[in-house]
């Protein structure tokens, strides 16, 4: 980016480049380029994206970091030197998702709570425990990075935090980087249905807060950060309906295959 391109960028963002980055802001830094390998499908959503610029200054535990402005523009600045390409550019992706729809990625803590335990899910303290827990089954299974695991987000060094509550977003940001990753849902994973998301509730909360849900750029006309029944937990509707033997699209059987509705 030159410096015409940044001195446009609107002021809250361009003075919080200039404090992280320095003076020169990222009109020092070299742009990722359109065609890069590994671009999350997430970026489709991203409205309020501004710009992925590599930072050769990060230091080697760096791998990525998001700055935001109040409005929800967003800029990514990645370590070129990183280790899985693709899931930090995913990870970071969410928070730009977040900071674009709720202004701040970490709102997603709070709205977690609030969506997850209407129904009795757990507090976002005891799903960070239980990810922290089971991360070596998502380092063999999923491909979380050895370094997250043992120092990172899923350490056991951030049970010893006071704020350790809070950290439930920065871990679901790499989770929905691993889904991509694996090109495989989270939730499907019987294990992670076993011991990490273990109710209904947790499962719709966690699909409501992660990946292309928080902009709702898909099939369905629905608002952003809602759950919705899944396939993998059928509403009680759905278990009706194949209890009395209708197709999952609406039709009745042997009768012209016509919609119901």
């Amino acid at each position: 980016m030159d410096k015409d391109t940044f001195n446009k960028l609107p002021p809250e963002l361009k003075s919080g480049l200039i404090e992280d980055l320095g003076s020169a802001g990222i009109a020092a830094l070299k742009a990722v380029p359109a065609n890069a390998p590994y671009t999350p499908y997430t970026q489709a959503g991203a409205s309020q994206l501004q710009g992925q610029y590599y930072d050769p200054s990060m230091g080697a535990t760096t791998l990525g970091s998001t700055y935001a402005d109040k409005t929800g523009n967003s800029i990514i600045t990645l370590n070129p030197e990183g280790k899985q390409p693709q899931v930090t550019r995913a990870h970071e992706m969410e928070h730009v998702l977040a900071d674009q729809g709720l202004g701040s990625g970490s709102k997603l803590n709070s709205l977690w709570d609030k969506l997850s335990t209407q129904d009795g899910g757990a507090y976002r303290g005891e799903i960070v425990k239980r990810l922290i827990e089971h991360a070596p089954y998502l380092e063999n299974n999923w491909g979380l990075d050895p370094a997250d695991a043992k120092a990172g987000y899923f350490s056991p060094n951030v049970l010893k935090r006071p704020d350790t509550h809070n950290f439930l977003y920065e871990q679901m940001a790499t989770l929905s980087a691993l889904e991509q990753a694996n090109n495989k849902r989270l939730t499907d994973d019987p294990y992670v249905r076993k011991n990490i998301f273990t109710t209904k509730g947790e499962r719709e909360t966690y699909n409501a807060l992660t990946g292309l849900r928080q902009s709702r750029l898909d099939a369905k006309d629905l608002p952003p950060y809602t759950r919705q029944d899944d396939k993998t937990d059928p509403s009680a509707f759905q278990k009706l309906k194949a209890m009395l033997g209708f197709a999952d699209g609406g039709a009745v059987p042997n009768a012209g295959n016509t919609k119901l509705i």
